[in-house]
């Protein structure tokens, strides 16, 4: 669940400001580092094979941290990237393919890192994570982008999936 401020401030269709911009930065960061923690100590040990879960986790983590990266890059001022302007609607890069691929490489992070320590402790944080995020973009975030940009984001949401598009099977026939 998110700070309950932020319900207030999306009904109310105004930016998110700095503070609670840190705040949700900082419980980010915390919420990562605990998974991480358990995934160091590999709390409740998974039988994974060790190098099958090194590559895999290590897959996970590249990819979801590039994802950050061009997510950011594309996303810039830095005044958007914390929620604190909206004078646009980002559909490039990234954002052409997924409405949230900064909620999407947060949780291949999560699940990357809990596969590098073999950790079923971190992976339950990392799912109580992903599940808390996507409520939060469901219920809040979404509803408050559709009062802001209308139109233009709900033929977004009709040609962009919310998080990846699953591969499109074409049927050529000869």
């Amino acid at each position: 669940m998110r700070f309950p401020q932020d319900k207030r401030i999306y009904e109310q269709v105004r930016t998110l400001p700095l503070w609670l911009s840190i705040c949700w930065w900082v419980t980010d960061a915390a919420w990562t580092f605990l998974v991480a923690s358990s995934s160091l100590y590999n709390v409740w040990l998974l039988p994974i094979e060790r190098t099958a879960a090194l590559i895999s986790g290590l897959v996970l983590l590249v990819i979801g941290s590039a994802l950050t990266l061009d997510g950011i890059i594309e996303f810039r001022p830095i005044r958007r990237v914390f929620g604190m302007e909206v004078s646009i609607l980002i559909t490039t890069g990234v954002y052409s393919w997924s409405r949230n691929p900064q909620f999407l490489d947060f949780y291949l992070a999560l699940l990357g890192i809990s596969l590098l320590g073999r950790s079923g402790y971190a992976l339950f944080l990392a799912a109580i994570a992903i599940i808390c995020c996507h409520y939060y973009i469901v219920k809040a975030e979404e509803p408050y982008l559709e009062r802001v940009f209308g139109k233009e984001y709900l033929a977004y949401k009709l040609r962009t999936p919310r998080y990846v598009r699953a591969p499109r099977s074409e049927n050529k026939s000869t």
